[in-house]
């Protein structure tokens, strides 16, 4: 009976104890080690995105929302899917705090789409719109190769003829150009053809013995016209402007806009030098909310910034015997703090955040042959048909490694072994 009293006591106490944690939420597993390392066991600790799923794209679950309304502190790390939830998360909880995990980091820059990456269908089928204010007459689009190749051997080319003079006009005729560029039949046209003006779809082939495909275009009404391609038009040309009027003169747009952007690249945690950032930035928060255990979590601090320290020291030997800017290939860009850490070059197969073109497909094979790639990082959170594909043409293997992992510091370790054994 005295057992059972001491025992039920023990539980009790337990549980009064968890219940008064903190509960905080993070986005990805290994920020969930990063505070736990921390918290100890002064916290309880959510992370949103699960293994095997796409960071980028998540979407929170019914169980999630629930522990986001009690929690106290949320830490982003500036994953593509915050920009859509953290709004929502704010709703659901209006006192949460939000604490920027990577303030006080150096971000680095990478290509990405500005659509979202939650689908196929969600892709936009187009990278660049143009809005023209053109006279009634008749101009040439010109199209040239660039480093001896077309970017493609083809590219949809849509025109609408508009009536907006504001500023939105372009994300106006977003969804009505998406749709065609789905749905619609299009027009194929090659060197010398012409191009009607009146909301024409087009599909633009070009030879490959050619070094450049002309088009004439007629205006038959002045006003305003909007441009959609499926490639950037300065891929395809180089010195000179691709749009012209019937004096040579270059044509350029009123306003135009790129479907892709210069982004910040978000995988911060794969340096050991921005994760005791992210740990003092931890610290300060925790302390901040629950200051009565400040001693408790500087202890926990001085520990875990011992910890990064050795992981970074087993890094730098393992890959000591490497030449420095030797060159990993991956598929999705997850690496590069981590290459850039430690002196190497990440070689990315994934353009813009998609499966690379024919072309550039083989480039990077080619390329990849010339640096004697032995092995390529693929991720299980994403697509490696392309990277299996340079795999086969190559006679490499592909490698899964994930920087989402839990475990953190064996997960780098493991990565460097990787790298370090397959040059």
């Amino acid at each position: 009976m005295f057992k059972q009293i001491v025992l039920s006591g023990l539980i009790g106490i337990n549980s009064f104890l968890y219940a008064n944690n903190l509960d905080v939420i993070v986005s990805i597993l290994p920020q969930k080690t990063f505070v736990e390392k921390i918290g100890g066991n002064r916290v309880n600790v959510t992370a949103m995105v699960k293994p095997g799923s796409n960071p980028h794209s998540y979407e929170p679950k019914a169980s999630q929302m629930k522990a986001l309304s009690i929690a106290k502190v949320y830490f982003p790390i500036k994953l593509e899917f915050e920009n859509v939830w953290l709004e929502k998360f704010a709703q659901q909880n209006q006192k949460m705090q939000f604490s920027d995990m990577t303030k006080g980091i150096k971000h680095i820059k990478m290509l990405s789409h500005t659509h979202s990456h939650k689908d196929k269908k969600s892709a936009i089928p187009y990278e660049w719109t143009g809005l023209y204010e053109l006279q009634k007459g008749r101009y040439s689009l010109h199209f040239e190769k660039k480093d001896g190749k077309y970017a493609d051997l083809s590219m949809k080319f849509l025109m609408l003829k508009v009536k907006d003079n504001t500023d939105a006009v372009l994300e106006k005729h977003e969804i009505q150009a998406k749709k065609i560029f789905e749905k619609d039949k299009v027009l194929l046209l090659k060197d010398g053809d012409k191009l009607n003006s009146e909301n024409g779809f087009y599909k633009l082939a070009f030879k490959e013995m050619q070094n450049q495909t002309l088009l004439t275009l007629d205006v038959k009404e002045s006003g305003k016209y909007l441009l959609f391609t499926e490639h950037f038009p300065s891929e395809f040309q180089n010195s000179e402007c691709f749009f012209k009027d019937i004096k040579k003169n270059d044509i350029t747009p009123i306003l135009s806009k790129s479907e892709i952007t210069e982004e910040i690249d978000p995988h911060t945690w794969t340096s050991p030098s921005n994760v005791k950032i992210m740990a003092k930035n931890i610290y300060t928060t925790l302390v901040e909310i629950d200051s009565k255990n400040q001693v408790y979590y500087q202890k926990n601090y001085e520990e875990f910034l011992d910890e990064i320290t050795q992981t970074d020291e087993k890094i730098k030997k393992i890959l000591s015997s490497l030449p420095k800017k030797s060159k990993i290939m991956v598929f999705h860009p997850s690496w590069g703090y981590f290459a850039k850490e430690y002196g190497l070059i990440q070689v990315a197969i994934e353009v813009e955040g998609k499966e690379p073109k024919p072309r550039m497909l083989e480039k990077i094979i080619k390329k990849a042959r010339e640096e004697g790639v032995k092995v390529i990082f693929a991720q299980k959170e994403f697509s490696d048909k392309s990277a299996k594909a340079i795999a086969r043409e190559l006679n490499i293997k592909v490698l899964k490694e994930t920087p989402l992992a839990e475990d953190w510091s064996a997960n780098l370790i493991k990565m460097a072994d990787a790298i370090a054994n397959n040059k």
